[in-house]
């Protein structure tokens, strides 16, 4: 076996131990909060003491990617992440299962697990060959749509098996064993193989990050799609909050049919990833805008039933409807955003990667809070059809906003190409 193939089985081995136990630990934890409190307001949070800290420490955590080695980061960061599980147990020991003590590790996990993230994602053009990235890529959101649908199934299942401190146990022991995989991993190999050195500079935080946004800028491909999903992110959590309220309010289906329903989506998701892995790493400016013009169209489709309500009186037609479409939009968000994340990925030298990728990552996801708040305070003042409509036809204007900037960039510098010349 080469080193290339072996360290795309290693990474995606621990990234699939660490990503599936953190997962069925953060879905029994929710069980746990909502039956011990009884509180949607506890229950929210968990989730925002989980979110906020990686908003903060993602960008920090592309200096640091970019600064140290990477590999000492992800075996670090993964050992701490285990350590903060076998703390909350000793705790969990001394005091009982208390939420300050849920609220504390989630914390500190959030906080390593922005660092590990970002060092990993930063390094894994260095851990393959060039052929082999588009696919490692594709494998990985495979292994993170496979964590979604099992990770809910097993807790479930387990939940009431078991006591939820062993949650907790199974967590920290999977962080172990992915650190145990990750010591394997030659994480400098193709670095090495191109004779590339590492150039160290003494900057101050801040520099950093400016520094990694400006180099960003220079990007003019990669600006335009951050634009882009700066708006798309905002405007998908329409979609996000609108299909629970039909689906349990609205038009109310069984909790299994619900469960399913939303499986659906990570279910297209991981039969795209699994099936045409070789064939989604090429960047293509006018398939993305193509791509994002069919998401919009394919949100609108959301509103159909709304509109016309006497579907809904066929048995069970609501809940393969919406499954039905839930596939196909996770079918299509994998071709989009695969190929954009190798192009990232090719297109970046390595002493920048931790820093740009870090900051895409924060600049799409510090929308979405927003979007949450404002798309769900509309659903209880405007009729959801209407909501759904504006969400897709939004999708359908930066669909055609990106296929004229692409044009224009093409026409302005000759030397554009939508297939990114890898760095040396």
């Amino acid at each position: 076996m080469n080193k290339s193939n072996k360290n795309m089985i290693l990474f995606l081995l621990g990234k699939l131990v660490s990503l599936l136990g953190t997962r069925i630990y953060g879905f029994a934890m929710s069980l746990y909060i909502l039956k011990v409190t009884g509180s949607a307001l506890n229950f929210s949070i968990s989730i925002l003491v989980y979110t906020v800290p990686a908003l903060v420490f993602t960008p920090i955590g592309g200096v640091i990617a970019d600064r140290f080695d990477r590999k000492r980061i992800v075996l670090i960061t993964d050992f701490l992440s285990g350590v903060v599980m076998f703390g909350a147990l000793l705790l969990s020991q001394i005091y009982g299962l208390q939420i300050w003590i849920i609220y504390l590790a989630s914390v500190f996990l959030s906080i390593f697990n922005s660092l590990f993230a970002t060092s990993f994602d930063a390094a894994l053009p260095n851990l393959v060959d060039d052929d082999s990235l588009g696919k490692v890529n594709a494998y990985n959101q495979a292994i993170n749509s496979v964590s979604l649908i099992v990770a809910p199934v097993i807790g479930g299942a387990v939940y009431a098996l078991i006591s939820p401190t062993l949650f907790i146990l199974f967590n920290g022991v999977s962080f172990l064993l992915s650190t145990c995989s990750e010591a394997f991993i030659d994480f400098y190999w193709k670095v090495k193989k191109q004779g590339e050195k590492i150039v160290e500079k003494e900057m101050t935080f801040i520099e950093d990050i400016k520094e990694g946004f400006a180099y960003l800028k220079t990007k003019t491909t990669i600006m335009i799609v951050i634009q882009g999903a700066l708006v798309l992110n905002f405007i998908f959590t329409v979609i996000n909050v609108a299909i629970p309220h039909i689906l349990v309010v609205q038009y109310p289906i069984s909790d299994e049919a619900f469960g399913i329903v939303e499986a659906t989506f990570s279910i297209g998701a991981l039969v795209v990833s699994l099936g045409f892995a070789k064939k989604l790493g090429k960047f293509k400016a006018n398939r993305l805008a193509f791509l994002t013009v069919g998401l919009g169209c394919l949100s609108g489709l959301f509103a159909i039933p709304l509109i016309f309500t006497e579907l809904m009186a066929i048995p069970n037609f609501t809940a393969i409807y919406y499954g039905i479409v839930f596939f196909i939009m996770g079918c299509l968000l994998v071709i989009i955003n695969v190929p954009f994340m190798t192009y990232i990925q090719e297109s970046t030298e390595n002493q920048y990667r931790g820093r740009v990728m870090s900051l895409i990552t924060t600049i799409a996801s510090a929308i979405s809070p927003l979007g949450f708040l404002i798309h769900g305070l509309l659903l209880d003042f405007v009729p959801t059809s209407i909501i759904i409509i504006y969400a897709g036809m939004v999708m359908i204007l930066m669909g055609v906003l990106f296929g004229w900037k692409f044009k224009g960039l093409a026409k302005k510098e000759p030397s554009f190409r939508e297939e990114p010349v890898p760095v040396e």
